[in-house]
């Protein structure tokens, strides 16, 4: 008698099948898109970019003394380095779209990539100087030692696992 009595004319409300069903495949796919995005930024951040950012890793394993004379090098050579890096991002962007616009103007697209290959170029020359005046200062064994280090810490490649013996036949 203390049993509450449900009432003959009262329905009793479900969900429909089919929102169960969305709402999973829509769970699935914001797990399946955090995962994507997930695994993008540790492969970005593990596999940077950026060689200035690798040689700085490198240099993060050195004793504190020679990091921060080397680091100094690497800093002294960003603000020259960086917009050029910019510049020939930009560049490439433009000239994909040259590329695939319709009709295709040729003279401004060969014009884009004359002056992508300049400024490659450029940065070429740019790293070069760095890397001369970096080498001066680290002894033989720190360049030795960053080589290797590269070898070791290089996204996976085909030349990665020939430098270490592991190429597959």
């Amino acid at each position: 008698m203390s049993e509450a009595q449900r009432s003959p004319n009262v329905t009793e409300r479900r969900v429909p099948r089919w929102m169960w069903v969305a709402l999973i495949l829509s769970l699935g796919l914001n797990l399946l898109v955090v995962g994507v995005v997930a695994s993008a930024a540790w492969h970005f951040r593990s596999h940077g970019p950026d060689f200035q950012g690798r040689l700085s890793a490198y240099l993060d394993t050195l004793p504190p003394e020679r990091t921060s004379t080397l680091k100094r090098i690497v800093e002294r050579h960003q603000p020259e380095l960086r917009p050029l890096r910019q510049e020939i991002r930009q560049m490439r962007r433009d000239a994909a779209e040259l590329f695939a616009a319709d009709p295709l103007d040729k003279e401004a697209l060969a014009n884009t990539h004359a002056r992508l290959m300049d400024a490659e170029v450029r940065i070429r020359q740019g790293y070069a100087q760095f890397m001369t005046e970096l080498a001066e200062k680290m002894t033989a064994e720190e360049r030795r030692g960053f080589i290797e280090w590269r070898e070791r810490h290089r996204p996976w490649s085909r030349r990665a696992n020939v430098a270490s013996g592991q190429e597959a036949r």
